[in-house]
């Protein structure tokens, strides 16, 4: 209805009675394929400062007169510099089309086209175009009706024994399907029917009769749960929608976008959250199932054990030097222990002994990890759930200022730790986030920590001043950080290379991630985080 030449019609009408001896004070543009076109009164400290609003965005093509309009403070350019200063002197339809006319002073005149694939503005002198909002190279220097060309009429009598919709597309296009669904509903005709002569003759008489009404139009505003549309008359094949009535046509159309805005907006904001709650369903599936596979490999365990007793009560059997010891279970089966051959035999069952407590406790760190996921799991179906009830435009446009506010702190992508309330130690998650902090955040002299032979992530101490003397508690600290993000986690001992930040190369060619390290120093740590994580 946006661009229906009924609806144009009378904006032109509304514009042309309010707009009359205005002056172009700006025009510029704020947001993608808007217009502003702002106005002053002849009248000095009138008090007013209202705004032309155009957009020709796909699905929404508008124009709207804004009551004291206030731009941006930025992000805005500026535009049409031959129309400010200009005063209007007559706002009509042009050509009887969907294109609305400004008539200016200096022989200029502005033209907002309507049409759904080619929506624009132009300004032109004498049919010429001097400017235009989209394609200006396109445009400029062409007539305006090689552009717009004027409507004509295609030639239809005698067209019958067709489809009612396919009549209605060859006489009435010009109505919208809002305004022809209205003459069928009122004719009692069905749009499958084959048009005769008693059919051409009501249509044509329905026609005429809404055509009388939109003379003498009123302002409605049709809602329901699913959808909204408005009217220039009281439509009768709505009958479930609720009616609004407005005072003016500007008034109507600024509600109808005003509900649209939230509506579309509520939609979008409900669509990228369920994809992005359940992408991260699907990936916390994911660590579930793996560590579910994991536990099913951890669980024989009990096996570690009974391998070391057996080595322990068949220790006179065994000698160092041995790689194996073969024996038969109670079931009759043939079992082969391997066996480390520079190890005697309660060397050997003692690694057996510590295979089994390292994997019972992994199995107890699996499990642990599993619950947690679980009920992250739970409270992120939860979320989704909720948010396909969410109608609080308030409240999604706090949260997406929210999530732009955290998601434009790039360095919200590394952990962050606090040793000893001064010293913040900040850690990679994955290789991207690893390079970004090895090459944009980490200071000369900041010192840059990484697993000896096993992957992890990097990591690094901030160090506040050049001459700042790091005491080794602080050092083995951050290095039991970056043994804790490594795969070397479950181990009780991890040699930790690091070095100043200035001796940590990235060079051409190394994937997301790589580096080497010079200068470098090993400690050994236990795996561990800090107790104010």
């Amino acid at each position: 209805m946006l661009n229906n030449i009924f609806t144009i019609n009378e904006l032109s009408k509304f514009l042309g009675n309010k707009l009359k001896g205005w002056k172009v004070s700006d025009v510029y543009s704020q947001e993608k394929n808007k217009l502003i076109i702002e106005l002053a009164s002849e009248v000095p400290d009138s008090g007013e400062s209202p705004a032309l609003e155009y957009s020709v965005d796909k699905g929404s093509i508008y124009l709207i007169l804004r009551d004291n309009f206030s731009r941006a403070k930025r992000n805005f350019a500026g535009i049409f510099e031959e129309i400010i200063d200009c005063s209007i002197s007559d706002i009509r339809l042009y050509n009887n089309d969907r294109a609305v006319s400004i008539k200016l002073s200096n022989d200029l005149e502005i033209i907002f086209t309507f049409f759904s694939n080619k929506a624009n503005c132009f300004i032109t002198r004498n049919n010429i175009v001097l400017n235009s909002f989209k394609d200006k190279l396109k445009y400029s220097g062409k007539s305006i009706d090689e552009i717009i060309p004027i409507a004509g009429h295609t030639e239809t009598d005698g067209l019958i024994n067709i489809p009612v919709s396919k009549y209605l597309k060859l006489n009435y296009r010009s109505y919208g399907d809002l305004y022809c669904r209205e003459v069928l509903f009122r004719q009692n005709i069905s749009s499958d029917e084959i048009v005769n002569d008693e059919i051409a003759a009501k249509l044509f008489r329905g026609f005429k009769e809404l055509e009388n009404t939109l003379e003498n139009p009123v302002y409605v505003l049709y809602t329901s749960e699913e959808n909204i549309t408005f009217s220039l008359t009281e439509l009768s094949h709505l009958q479930n929608y609720t009616e609004r009535k407005f005072s003016d046509i500007n008034k109507l159309i600024t509600e109808y976008l005003k509900i649209r805005f939230r509506d579309d907006k509520i939609t979008e904001y409900r669509s990228s959250k369920e994809k992005l709650l359940n992408r991260k369903i699907s990936l916390i599936n994911g660590k579930i199932e793996s560590l579910k596979k994991q536990l099913e490999h951890s669980a024989g365990s009990d096996s570690l054990r009974k391998a070391g007793e057996l080595i322990l009560s068949n220790s006179y059997l065994i000698k160092k030097g041995d790689t194996n010891f073969s024996y038969t279970d109670e079931t009759g089966t043939e079992v082969n222990l391997k066996l480390k051959e520079n190890l005697s035999p309660s060397e050997n069952a003692q690694h057996y002994f510590e295979r089994y407590k390292k994997q019972k406790s992994s199995v107890n760190i699996l499990k642990a990890k599993a619950e947690s996921f679980e009920k992250e799991k739970i409270n992120l179906m939860k979320e989704l759930e909720e948010s396909r009830e969410v109608t609080d435009l308030k409240k999604i446009i706090k949260e997406e200022k929210r999530t732009e506010s955290v998601s434009s702190d790039e360095t919200s992508r590394f952990r962050k730790f606090t040793i000893n309330e001064k010293y913040e130690v900040w850690v990679g998650k994955d290789s991207i986030s690893n390079d970004l902090l090895t090459t944009k955040y980490a200071s000369q002299n900041d010192l840059w920590f990484h697993v000896r032979g096993a992957s992890g992530s990097h990591t690094v101490l901030k160090v506040p001043g050049k001459k700042e003397d790091i005491g080794k508690e602080i050092i083995f600290k951050a290095a039991s950080i970056a043994a804790y993000y490594s795969k070397a986690r479950n181990s009780n001992s991890v040699p930790v290379a690091y070095c100043e930040k200035k001796y940590v190369k990235k060079k051409k060619g190394f994937k997301a991630g790589s580096v080497v390290m010079e200068r470098e120093k090993v400690i050994f740590v236990k795996p561990s985080l800090p107790e104010n994580k």
